[in-house]
């Protein structure tokens, strides 16, 4: 491993805090895409490229805490973690180990977004290779190799479900429902079965009345299990083609959860209670088939149909799956909530603002921000909306 240290990083520590809330984890504060911000957008508002930044190829999103920017790429057959100044672009640190870019039908590179707690940087690799790093130094505190340690099956597309932290626990999509490991020591605290591969999308935490839940997709079924044990508590079939469940299921309130994925399987809507769960029902008028929608005011946002179908933006009622409306030509974009207005990041880098309206598509501000392929979520702290392309071009806007 190789780690580069800027000389200008001791001047980064007497930086005071400069953002009202970080943006530690795949998602956001509430690993929901939703923020509060001071911000609103209007027809005049203007996005300023303030620096670019080059972190190789791949679909990691970025994580911010303090001046602290963190995400995965890959060259030179490395995977990189790369640390940049989030204000400036200027790089921190950078660490690599060999990986393969694994490009099988798409540029390949890492899928997974690392997160960030009490000073550390978390990360897994596709091949299940995970690490704990030092936020402000890029120093290896641990690192777990899931697969040469416990045989876990590399889901064909590989880990792509990012870090969740609950307390001293960093939880993973692996296995058939999860892997948790100490996050200050790396060591093994719980694991699931082989028997079923892991699916592609991020764990998500559930609080409920009772025993609050970790909730997993793998290749066949939604799963909730107890995060201090790894015990499973409930489990819904959900089969789709190519076992690509992919797209985070959206927590509507402490009993229901909406799921959905793509090629041709729908959306349906499970509601829980204790140790039982129901799948209410399911149709096919939306598919989401990679990144997850956003629910704001009683109504679920999102991007329906695979990416090589011409996906469209959607808005449709969570308890019924029934469209309100449907705006076409947006690619496989991906969603920000900011404060009710939502960001919609087009495949082509196109920004493209609107009002949360189940009446109506209503933009208030569009505005080109990125190119290429733009299939991550952007990330937006303080004033700051960062953007990431599938080839690692992370444009940074200030938003006026």
């Amino acid at each position: 491993m190789q780690k580069f240290l800027c000389l200008s990083f001791l001047v980064f520590l007497a930086v005071p805090r400069l953002f009202a809330e970080d943006w530690t984890q795949w998602r956001g504060p509430n690993r929901d895409g939703k923020i509060e911000s001071k911000i609103h957008f209007t027809k005049s508002t203007q996005f300023k490229t303030e620096w670019t930044a080059e972190v190789g190829i791949g679909f990691s999103s970025m994580v911010v805490a303090d001046v602290f920017l963190v995400t995965l790429g890959h060259a030179d057959e490395q995977d990189k973690v790369t640390c940049l100044n989030a204000l400036t672009g200027e790089k921190i640190w950078e660490q690599s180990y060999v990986a393969a870019l694994d490009p099988n039908l798409f540029e390949g590179g890492p899928t997974s977004t690392p997160a960030i707690s009490e000073g550390k940087v978390y990360t897994i690799s596709r091949k299940g290779l995970i690490h704990c790093f030092a936020l402000k130094t890029g120093d290896i505190v641990w690192q777990y190799n899931i697969v040469k340690e416990l045989k876990l099956n590399v889901p064909t597309w590989g880990f792509a479900g990012s870090p969740l932290i609950v307390g001293e626990q960093v939880i993973f999509n692996a296995g058939s429902h999860g892997l948790c490991l100490n996050s200050q020591s790396g060591e093994l605290v719980w694991s699931s079965t082989n028997d079923v591969d892991a699916g592609y999308s991020s764990p998500l935490l559930v609080k409920t009345k009772q025993t609050p839940h970790v909730v997993f997709l793998n290749a066949k079924a939604v799963n909730a299990v107890d995060p201090s044990n790894g015990e499973l508590i409930w489990s819904e079939r959900w089969i789709t083609r190519y076992g690509i469940n992919a797209a985070d299921p959206l927590v509507l309130n402490d009993h229901q959860l909406l799921v959905s994925s793509g090629y041709g399987k729908g959306t349906g809507l499970i509601e829980f209670d204790k140790d039982k769960s129901e799948l209410v029902w399911r149709n096919r008028d939306v598919r989401i088939q990679m990144s997850p929608g956003v629910l704001v005011n009683d109504a679920i946002y999102a991007i329906d149909g695979d990416a090589d179908e011409e996906p469209s933006l959607v808005c449709f009622d969570p308890q019924t799956g029934t469209p309100f409306w449907r705006e076409e030509k947006f690619g496989a974009g991906t969603l920000l909530v900011v404060n009710s207005q939502i960001l919609v990041l087009k495949e082509t880098g196109e920004l493209v603002v609107i009002e949360s309206n189940q009446e109506k598509f209503e933009v208030v501000v569009a505005a080109k921000v990125s190119n290429g392929k733009c299939w991550t979520p952007p990330v937006m702290v303080g004033n700051h909306l960062y953007k990431r392309n599938a080839l690692g071009k992370i444009t940074c806007s200030s938003v006026h």
